[in-house]
């Protein structure tokens, strides 16, 4: 058996039958039983390269690559401590996806120059916790399958760590870049009052990211995150202990729609945390009756289309695997029916906005082709 890429990608899936096989299709159909075979293989090596690459990302093969420069299997084992012969497989895979460069003559392979910052971290486009995303979610499976069968849920404290861990650094990149630095200052007379000594509270603050950002840029602030699962409240507070900023963060175990533990916000956030809520509206009106007279909310939602149809295309696909295999499961544990990773579309958010109070809404750019952040106001 071969794996020489064929003549004609027709070629590939050619020996899969032919019109005259029995329990093929009509020749008018085969055509395209041969297409989509295509689509199919091509989606499947995509899902492959993803698995190498989520490998490859734990063990730090492409940091070493970038630190090292073109390494041929032996020189990369040496860099890393991996075994070669594993690596050697692992460098083929990458090489025949395209995403690493090889030198025939030397045997040694490169990442291309564009990869770094989308695979080895500390950028806002990196993308590498997605792999680590594909990985966590495909464990997921088996408790999911029933959730479908039965119509229940899957609990948030039964996911494995690693999901939540791989969701804190898909959004850890674009946090960094933007929070402090772009959004706050986007939002009138914000930047001022958090410098003074303002009141920011967090909601479905998982690891507690955005807060120890926050809090490191304006020390002056108090900030209080709120999460429903104790496991995220203890792992945020760990986190904040170690980013010497406990004495202004705490973190609880609370749901939001119950109200907020402080008057007189200045600043409500809810990061792609609020289409999983089983109450958006109970939420935002919660959020709405906390604030101070000037004070804002601001929304990070998934940007989607009103028509759910109308969603197409890599990031919508990426998106509503992900709201079928935790956002809605993990909503329905909660006796509740999440919007859904997609579910709420500018229109819908403003519908809600307005039901709770918050009659002006703003929509920020944001450099990014997955989400949308607005700005609401009484």
């Amino acid at each position: 058996m071969t794996a020489q890429e064929p003549a004609s990608r027709s070629e590939s899936t050619a020996t899969l039958g032919r019109p005259s096989a029995p329990g093929t299709p009509p020749t008018a159909d085969f055509a395209a039983l041969r297409r989509y075979a295509d689509r199919i293989t091509g989606d499947l090596a995509a899902a492959m390269v993803s698995v190498a690459c989520a490998l490859g990302d734990r063990l730090g093969l492409f940091g070493a690559l970038v630190r090292h420069g073109p390494c041929d299997s032996a020189e990369l084992a040496a860099a890393t401590g991996v075994d070669e012969r594993y690596l050697r497989e692992w460098l083929l895979c990458l090489a025949g996806a395209d995403y690493l460069e090889v030198d025939r003559e030397t045997g040694r392979y490169a990442l291309p120059a564009p990869m770094a910052p989308l695979l080895t971290g500390g950028s806002p486009m990196d993308l590498s916790g997605g792999h680590a995303l594909l990985l966590a979610l495909a464990a997921a499976v088996d408790p999911v399958a029933t959730a479908f069968t039965t119509g229940s849920g899957v609990a948030a404290q039964d996911y494995p760590k690693a999901l939540y861990d791989a969701m804190e650094r898909m959004s850890a990149g674009w946090l960094d870049a933007a929070l402090v630095d772009q959004w706050i200052p986007a939002v009138a007379g914000l930047p001022e009052r958090l410098r003074r000594g303002g009141t920011v509270v967090d909601l479905g603050s998982g690891g507690g990211h955005a807060l120890i950002r926050i809090a490191t840029a304006f020390p002056a602030s108090r900030l209080v995150g709120l999460d429903l699962h104790p496991a995220n409240v203890d792992r945020a507070t760990e986190s904040a202990r170690r980013a010497g900023v406990a004495d202004r963060v705490r973190f609880a175990a609370q749901d939001a729609a119950d109200g907020l533990p402080a008057d007189g916000v200045d600043l409500v956030t809810a990061f792609d945390v609020l289409h999983d809520t089983v109450d958006p509206l109970a939420v935002l009106t919660a959020a709405r009756r906390a604030l101070a007279a000037d004070g804002a909310v601001l929304v990070l939602e998934s940007r989607s289309a009103p028509v759910p149809l109308d969603n197409r295309g890599p990031v919508a696909t990426i998106l509503y695997a992900t709201s079928a295999l935790y956002c809605l499961p993990a909503s329905r544990s909660a006796r509740g029916d999440g919007a859904g990773t997609l579910g709420l579309p500018a229109g819908r958010i403003r519908e809600l906005a307005e039901a709770a109070g918050l009659h002006r809404l703003r929509e920020i750019p944001v450099a990014s082709p997955f989400n949308a952040l607005y700005e609401l106001r009484p």
